[in-house]
């Protein structure tokens, strides 16, 4: 007899992901309860250090589990690069005894819920921008087959008994409404499309925060985003060339931290090296940025005449 998703693949290639199958997915299954009625999806990470050259590092442990837990883990595993290798169609031990979330009520998770395991170390790393967005997409299309609303996506911290942190680095109420946002929106945009804007989002915004706030990059003088470090340059420069009393109100800097250095002004040519050494892909939307902010802080024609008065 078939078991209950064999039916994931499917709906997963029909979404337009990449879809690896492990061999014997569809006869693999848990032997330790019910087959699985899922009214909602789960959301995991590994606790696995992955990357581009080694995007699915855990491939193997969800198969066969581990010491203390059999396998398999999960339903779908969602690589570092966006790919879903399909790992069980039957039961996965994936959840456990999970509380009520939204609108799932509480009972078996490996009943109640398809569960994916983004692979990702979830606490010094969070998911990549492809992997994000493969788990937005699998997750809609298996919403859409089950007839389920998009508050049935849930994180395993938010269903967890025993205190779970996974997904780490996840704002899953942001995740959800990405899932409720009006697909009619997005109906010409591929999913590779979309992983080419969360890449691009990502380089100008840094790794999201544990609660999917805006990090920056770590440099020496704490938390940056590309846009901030290129407007300190151009304030520098400009603070080393304007007269004094012709001067336009800089962009407020990020305080130093005590004993830090702070940032030293940059001429023409280290501005246009910066920008040289970026790809096309990389400078239009830093350059479209800083234009931006500092035309939001040019002075109006009144504040201009106040300054030369």
């Amino acid at each position: 007899m078939a078991l209950p998703l064999v039916w994931l693949g499917d709906v997963l290639r029909a979404a337009g992901l990449t879809v690896v199958e492990a061999p014997g997915w569809q006869e693999r299954t848990a032997s330790s309860g019910a087959q699985p009625e899922p009214v909602g999806v789960l959301q995991h990470h590994t606790a696995t250090v992955a990357s581009y050259e080694d995007p699915a590092p855990s491939l193997q442990l969800v198969i066969d589990g581990r010491s203390d837990l059999a396998g398999p883990l999960c339903h779908g595993l969602i690589g570092f690069d966006g790919v879903v290798h399909l790992i069980s169609a039957g039961r996965a031990n994936h959840a456990g005894k999970a509380q009520a979330s939204g609108p799932v009520p509480a009972g078996d998770g490996n009943v109640l819920y398809v569960g994916f395991e983004w692979d990702y170390q979830g606490v010094e790393q969070g998911p990549s921008p492809e992997q994000y967005t493969a788990a937005l997409v699998a997750t809609r299309a298996v919403l859409d087959h089950l007839g389920a609303p998009h508050e049935a996506s849930r994180g395993h911290k938010e269903t967890s008994v025993t205190g779970k942190i996974d997904p780490g680095h996840v704002d899953l109420d942001r995740f959800r409404a990405e899932l409720a946002t009006n697909e009619q929106e997005n109906a010409d945009m591929t999913p590779e499309q979309d992983a080419i804007l969360r890449r691009i989002e990502n380089e100008l915004l840094g790794p999201r925060g544990p609660e999917g706030q805006i990090a920056g990059w770590n440099t020496a003088l704490g938390p940056r985003t590309p846009v901030a470090m290129l407007v300190d340059l151009v304030n520098g420069l400009l603070a080393t060339q304007t007269p004094a009393p012709m001067q336009a109100p800089a962009v407020p800097q990020q305080q130093t931290a005590p004993g830090e250095a702070p940032a030293q002004p940059a001429d023409p040519e280290s501005i246009k090296a910066a920008f040289s050494a970026l790809p096309p892909e990389q400078a239009a939307p830093l350059l479209a940025e800083l234009v931006r902010i500092q035309q939001d802080r040019q002075l109006t024609p009144e504040q201009q005449a106040r300054t030369t008065t």
